[in-house]
């Protein structure tokens, strides 16, 4: 009955939005779906997404546009086998901007994000923060699923996500503003040009501002205790933890408030046609905020509330402290990212393609911690600081051997520093009320690549790409404490790694494309896995500044089906062999250790398909099933046989695009499927806070082109008001209302 009603509200959902649509008095045709877009990334030259050997998605700025996006993940929930949560999504709590994210069931820090190019990992975790990317000077994103490291070493083991930003091709002037409601509440605006003069000189500027409100998305769960409690207390109630255990919710940690600013400026000069230089800046600022903790308890004599105490709950023991209500806020929390790069891309002759990039990307990072003596508004704490950066430079040609060889060839350059210092504070609401230094760390990671990839055309029918990485890689670091003082510096370590692939596309027939590919790939240790401890909930993981880095092999099997000019269907079967896998081994009740314990195996399939189905009316769907699970773990081994966290079994996408007259409308529906975020899969509880819940999410937004300068949107994100927990409450309905001005 469930599952009727569901179906019910969904059809009613897309009728209410496109019959909206169907009132516009004149005819105009949706554009037709991108069959065969020319994309980048999954052979590092333009190639047509028929020809790569891939399963390719592509995110364009039309996409972009007919979505309700604030920040990249918005945009790709219609990619095959991607889940993202938290941070990536611009309507999730207003909490840092890194998120949970797997790619065909392979996790965030396994999974390579590239801005034009350029990884754009923390130098000290390795987390993505989301929010670097401005939307509107995203051109496309293109999402490489499976092994990459042949062609960008590190990290693309579950493969590639490359966000490309607009070049200054042509003249586009646009201002947004954007209002939102409910969970959305807050502003956004932007201002973005881009033009190219006739003399081949090419600028490029955009400034954007986002602040939200934010919601209650984090709770205060207390389990009783053995002995006897004091006050009486009203107020709580009875739920479990997401494993199950009896518990109760007695409050809830406020509202975290942010605002973010988005810059860029670019200059391109174009030499001659087919030579050109550029340079640019990106900028990114995250501020959060607070708002009070609510506690919902009252005194059961006084009716006063209750945030401390030795208290009595349904005849039970629970201890309550003002550290429950501070315990895991990372508040005031700043954040910055400032990206500089500059660059050819041109010919040599007439066939040697040379395209030469520099980038380095500066960050700032620090965040406040409550020591468990300190109240709300004030009390001691901590400051971590954790300013990092990180330096890439390639330089690459291509050119054909013969007639039927192609070759891809370059050296790469990528370095990695961190230099944290954890401070303590007399007051940890205050980041300037700094005492001493408690302790820190040092590290640098430089890797030194050489590539290549021969594409061979065997026939008029069938292309073979054979090709490998050879990546050289050194870090060395120290840490230190200064109470009571100590300090190690860590001996210089190194290792390599040599990353093969070979991949065949064959065209039996105009319709019909088939690919198949083997590959190897690898992970090499963030510096924080070696070089530092963190503490979190009470414990202490230690680093290993001896650890390998992790490998992943993986073969698959796909193709597609061209039915008509506007109708596609994609299949592919994968299958990826992890090893080396890094995982923390507890050493004692508050202590565990970074080892390399782990092996795994991933295998799915991936089914997608777009169409037109009158006109004006596009669809696109897609299912993914996602097997995981862990095969050897020695350092937790209650975990073999279990599937991998943050790796849904099952995602399903269904999207309708409509464009009719000045009307245009979008309807999005996502499922996602129950995720684990502990190894040993205990937490099958959902609906509660800190769960990871299996939740149907649709949204929708319709458009109005008042004029060719002037488009009105209203935008529901959530539109079923579905209540679910990615660990944080999930944002519940909320409206959005947008004006764009193209001049």
């Amino acid at each position: 009955m469930k599952t009727q009603s569901n179906k019910r509200r969904l059809l009613f959902a897309a009728g209410s939005i496109f019959g909206l649509i169907a009132v516009a008095d004149a005819a105009e045709s949706v554009d037709s779906p991108e069959l065969d877009d020319v994309v980048v990334t999954a052979t590092r030259i333009n190639a047509t997404l028929s020809n790569v050997p891939a399963a390719v998605s592509v995110v364009d700025a039309r996409n972009i546009e007919a979505k309700n996006a604030s920040r990249l993940g918005d945009v790709l929930d219609q990619v095959p086998s991607l889940y993202l949560r938290g941070g990536a999504l611009g309507q999730s709590q207003g909490t840092v901007g890194t998120s949970g994210m797997s790619l065909r069931g392979i996790d965030q820090t396994r999974i390579l994000i590239l801005l034009d190019g350029q990884p754009i990992q923390d130098a000290s975790s390795g987390k993505v923060n989301w929010r670097v990317p401005f939307v509107e000077d995203i051109a496309r994103v293109e999402i490489v699923p499976g092994a990459f490291s042949s062609l960008y070493g590190s990290n693309a083991i579950g493969g590639v996500v490359n966000i490309i930003s607009k070049n200054a091709d042509r003249r586009e002037f646009t201002a947004k503003i954007k209002k939102g409601w409910s969970d959305a509440s807050g502003e956004d605006a932007s201002l973005y040009f881009r033009d190219k003069m006739d003399n081949g000189l090419g600028f490029v500027g955009g400034l954007g501002y986002q602040n939200r409100d934010s919601y209650v998305n984090d709770f205060v769960v207390k389990a009783p205790v053995a002995g006897v409690g004091v006050i009486p207390v009203t107020g709580a109630q009875a739920i479990t933890t997401r494993e199950g255990a009896p518990t109760y919710l007695v409050g809830d940690m406020g509202a975290t408030p942010w605002n973010a600013t988005n810059a860029t400026a670019k200059l391109s000069y174009d030499l001659n046609a087919s030579n050109k230089l550029y340079s640019g800046v990106n900028y990114q600022q995250t501020k959060l905020g607070y708002t009070q903790f609510n506690t919902y308890l009252r005194n059961a004599a006084t009716g006063a509330p209750v945030s401390a105490g030795n208290l009595i709950v349904n005849g039970q023991k629970v201890l309550l402290t003002n550290y429950d209500f501070t315990l895991f806020s990372f508040l005031p929390l700043h954040e910055a990212t400032t990206r500089y790069f500059a660059g050819f891309d041109g010919t040599i002759g007439n066939d040697y393609l040379l395209k030469v990039d520099l980038a380095k990307i500066e960050r700032k990072y620090s965040f406040s911690l409550a020591s468990p003596t300190a109240n709300w508004n004030s009390g001691a704490g901590t400051l971590s600081d954790t300013p990092n950066d990180g330096i890439d430079g390639t330089v690459q040609l291509s050119f054909p051997v013969n007639n039927n060889h192609f070759l891809v060839a370059g050296l790469g350059l990528h370095k990695d520093s961190v230099n944290q210092q954890i401070y303590g504070l007399a007051n940890w609401r205050d980041p300037g009320s700094k005492t001493t230094v408690n302790s820190g760390y040092h590290a640098n990671s430089t890797t030194t690549s050489i590539f290549a990839q021969d594409e061979f055309s065997a026939t008029d029918k069938l292309k073979v790409y054979l090709g490998g990485r050879w990546d050289s890689w050194q870090a060395t670091g120290d840490n230190f404490v200064t109470a009571p003082a100590s300090s190690i510096l860590y001996p210089t370590r190194s290792a390599s790694a040599f990353s093969p692939k070979l991949s065949a596309v064959y065209k039996p027939t105009e319709m019909a494309v088939l690919r198949a590919s083997y590959g190897q790939s690898f992970r090499t240790p963030t510096n924080q896995d070696m070089f530092t401890s963190t503490t979190s909930r009470g414990r202490t993981t230690a680093g290993d500044p001896n650890l390998q880095p992790e490998r992943g092999t993986t073969w698959e099997v796909g193709g597609e089906y061209n039915f008509t000019e506007n109708t596609k269907v994609t299949a592919t079967y994968y299958d990826t062999q992890l090893s080396n896998l890094i995982y923390l081994m507890q050493v004692s009740p508050t202590n565990s250790l970074r080892i390399n314990a782990g092996k795994a195996k991933v295998n799915g399939v991936e089914l997608a398909a777009t169409t037109k189905l009158v006109n004006w009316l596009a669809l696109d769907g897609n299912y993914a099933y996602v097997n995981s699970r862990m095969l050897e773990n020695v350092a937790d081994p209650l975990s073999v046989g279990k599937r991998l966290t943050d790796s849904p079994r099952n995602i399903i996408g269904l999207g309708l695009t409509a464009q009719l007259g000045a009307w245009s409308g979008t309807l999005n529906a996502r499922y996602v499927s129950h995720i684990f975020w502990n190894a040993q899969n205990t937490d099958v509880v959902e609906g509660v806070p800190g769960s990871y819940d299996a939740h149907t999410m649709v949204n929708g937004k319709l458009g109005y082109a008042f004029s060719k300068m002037v488009k009105g949107s209203l935008a529901i994100n959530n539109l079923l008001n579905r209540k679910a927990y990615a660990y944080f409450l999930l944002p519940g309905r909320n409206v959005t209302a947008e004006m764009d001005f193209s001049f």
